[in-house]
This record gives C-alpha cells, structure tokens and sequence, in this order.
C-alpha cells in the first residue's frame, strides 16, 4: 500500500503525468490533475503487484485533461484500472 503522493511519482512521470516538485507537501488539482486522481484512486489501496500501479498510472495518464476532471472510479475501472477488495 502507497501512504503518501511522494510514493506514486516514479510510476506518474514514467506515465507521462506532470508531478509537482514536492508532492508530499501540496499541490493543486488544478495543475496536476492527472497526479491529483492517481494519488485519490491509488493511495491507500492495497496493491497485487507494482505492475498492477504502473498500469494504473498509465490508464489515468491516457485520459484527456476534460476525462481526467471528470472521471469516476467506475469510469477508471471499467477501463481496466485494478483495485483490489
């Protein structure tokens, strides 16, 4: 399990998604929303593999930055994103 954004950031820029310089400080969701839903959807969760974390994070960086603002869980699932229960 990821407690913190800090954690997520080698799995966001290999992704491609912006990050801000210091994560585990603040950041906006407005200039990192990519960043600010993958750290809402994973932090916290618990994990299968680190695969199953880069996969998330490229599914959350393939949404456009209207998707992004506007996607649900289900919508991040339905496109394969990996919870696990």
């Amino acid at each position: 399990m990821f407690a913190f954004p800090g954690m997520l950031v080698t799995y966001a820029k290999a992704a491609g998604m912006s990050v801000s310089a210091n994560p585990d400080r603040r950041f906006t969701n407005e200039r990192y929303p990519h960043f600010a839903v993958f750290c809402a959807a994973q932090l916290g969760q618990p994990i299968r593999s680190l695969d199953d974390v880069q996969e998330n994070a490229n599914i959350i960086a393939g949404l456009s930055e209207e998707e992004v603002k506007r996607a649900t869980l289900l919508d991040l699932i339905q496109r394969g994103f990996h919870v696990t229960t």
